[in-house]
């Protein structure tokens, strides 16, 4: 078995729909990695963390904007859904940036630790896209 806190290998940015880079994302990670050890280290997290007993084996997911089942709360994200209605690669290019679901997601994100001096690491991505793309 694997070390979970181990080096590995940068994996390629999957920017999710709400901005938030899959790549960083443990459940992805150990599905990338076909690694059951970060998958018991994932479901010890969240039962530390919420009560939630989650079955490791079920801990798979293979990035937002993939077809395949999702685990945990990007199951039935509400901003995943839009997007995915709208036929936008992420909500940056959504003429409705930033909307209160988007922001909602990205307020969650801020109190579970995922945000840099205070913004949603998935906020700085949009408005790094939006810039780039010059959307506004």
């Amino acid at each position: 078995m694997s070390n979970p806190t181990g080096d590995r290998p940068e994996l390629d940015p999957h920017i999710a729909y709400c901005g938030l880079d899959c790549s960083g994302c443990d459940v992805y990670r150990a599905t990338a990695f076909d690694d059951d050890d970060l998958r018991q280290v994932y479901a010890e997290k969240v039962f530390a963390q919420f009560k939630i007993e989650v079955e490791p084996a079920s801990v798979n997911c293979h990035g937002c904007r993939d077809e395949r089942p999702k685990s945990g709360y990007c199951a039935w994200c509400q901003v995943r859904t839009c997007a995915i209605d709208r036929g936008y690669e992420n909500c940056a290019y959504c003429p409705d940036y930033a909307c209160e679901k988007l922001d909602k997601v990205h307020a969650a994100m801020i109190n579970v630790g995922k945000a840099v001096d205070g913004v949603a690491s998935a906020k700085i991505n949009l408005e790094a896209i939006r810039r780039e793309r010059g959307l506004g």
